[in-house]
């Protein structure tokens, strides 16, 4: 994926409609639920039993810079807006961009001890502040005291639009978050959430490989 220079201002970028958008190459990337083995809790394990995990089959993904901040779009098919918690079973939806803090970080595991990955998070109840994640293996996601992600997303006629944006470098977070420039490259990996279905934590749709991102100069 080339994520290409544009001029164009930020708020322009965040909006998921704007008609720099328009000429932005697009991705179908495929996306399957995250394997029962996968789940670290016993619970989670016994509740999902013989369900579906993963509603989100594929997802339209589009990106790019201004030299300052990066942008990836996003677009899915989702009969729902979950945007709250509005019982024991129906979530908010959500997704999120998921990178190697360092190295060939395992994707499968959601990083290890030695090779974290860094998680930009967004989730519908949370308006337009994302979350910066930070994971070390199955189960120890945690969220760190600050962000730089932005988020603005919109749902209409079934499908949600999103897009995730970022400065290329936050160096207030050198060992929490992935930092980017011009020329050079990432990899890449994506999650969805279906609320409806009762999706969240670990339980999730993604993509099962890392891909390449480059950065245009």
């Amino acid at each position: 994926m080339l994520v290409k220079k544009v001029q164009a201002s930020r708020d322009a970028l965040l909006d998921p409609e704007a008609g720099e958008w328009k000429g932005a190459a697009t991705e179908v990337i495929a996306l399957k639920g995250t394997p029962l083995t996968l789940q670290p809790s016993p619970y989670v394990k016994a509740a999902w039993k013989g369900r579906e995990i993963g509603k989100v089959k594929s997802v339209r993904v589009s990106s790019l810079h201004n030299g300052e901040d990066v942008f990836f779009r996003f677009a899915w098919a989702d009969p729902n807006d979950n945007d709250r918690i509005s019982d024991q079973n129906v979530f908010p939806d959500g997704a999120a961009l998921l990178f190697p803090l360092n190295g060939d970080a395992p994707l499968q595991t959601m990083g290890s001890k030695t090779q974290p990955v860094n998680a930009w998070y967004w989730r519908a109840d949370f308006g337009e502040q994302g979350k910066n994640n930070v994971a070390e293996g199955l189960g120890t996601t945690r969220l760190t005291a600050g962000s730089h992600v932005v988020c603005r997303a919109s749902w209409r006629g079934g499908t949600w639009q999103l897009v995730i944006a970022r400065p290329l470098a936050v160096p207030d977070q050198a060992s929490e978050a992935v930092q980017l420039r011009p020329g050079s490259a990432v990899k890449m990996a994506i999650a969805i959430w279906e609320g409806s279905n009762g999706e969240r934590a670990g339980v999730k749709a993604f993509s099962k490989q890392w891909r390449r991102v480059e950065i245009e100069a």
